[in-house]
Parts: C-alpha cells; sequence; structure tokens
C-alpha cells in the first residue's frame, strides 16, 4: 500500500502554474493602476512564512503550526496599509505569490518530489 501525501502537500504540484498566475495580476495591477511594492515586499514574505508554517504542520509537525499558518493573512490584511485598491490586490496576489513560491523551493529540494 503506496503512502497518500497530506492534501495539503498535494498543492506543492500545483506551485509553478500559481506563481505564474499570481505574478500577472501583480504585474498587471502595478503597470496600469500604481506602484505599492512595500505592500507587495510585505505580501510576498507573508506568504512565504505562511507556507513553511503549513509545510511543517503538513509534515506532522503539530497543530499549532497550521493555527499560525492560516492566521498569518489576517494579521496582514490587520497591519497593511491598505489605502487603495491597487494595494489590496498586491496584498493578495503576492500573499499567494509567496505561497507558491515557497512550495515550489520545497518541491525543488524534497526527494519525495
Amino acid at each position: 500500500m503506496s503512502e497518500q501525501p497530506h492534501v495539503g502537500l498535494s498543492l506543492v504540484n500545483k506551485a509553478p502554474m500559481g506563481m505564474l498566475i499570481t505574478a500577472l495580476i501583480a504585474v498587471i495591477a502595478n503597470v496600469l493602476l500604481e506602484l505599492n511594492i512595500i505592500t507587495l515586499g510585505y505580501a510576498v514574505a507573508g506568504g512565504v512564512i505562511s507556507a513553511a508554517l503549513l509545510l511543517a504542520y503538513w509534515l506532522g509537525k503539530g497543530g499549532l503550526f497550521f493555527i499560525l499558518g492560516v492566521s498569518l493573512p489576517l494579521v496582514l490584511v490587520l497591519f497593511t496599509p491598505l489605502a487603495s485598491i491597487t494595494a489590496l490586490l498586491n496584498l493578495v496576489s503576492g500573499f499567494f505569490f509567496g505561497f507558491c513560491a515557497a512550495l515550489f523551493i520545497y518541491k525543488l529540494v524534497s526527494p519525495k518530489f
């Protein structure tokens, strides 16, 4: 009987497509609307941290990692200045870009994938 990966780990194989889509959204938002690089930077960092925490949970390190990983987007929304629609687009697309980037890096370094 083969061991099935945790459902969250199935996202690892979809990470490159997620990076492409979210990067495209961020580029369009920044070209057509206004550049908001600070919000984008916070969002990417938050996505990477959230993915790292959720990877720890998916790999069996404990439920606290799940709680922290899914709470991080709320913390980003609360503490990131969202003065325009571009800032919100950067927050969402940047978060998911960072999340997908961390999963893609995990895919590259993990022998399982």
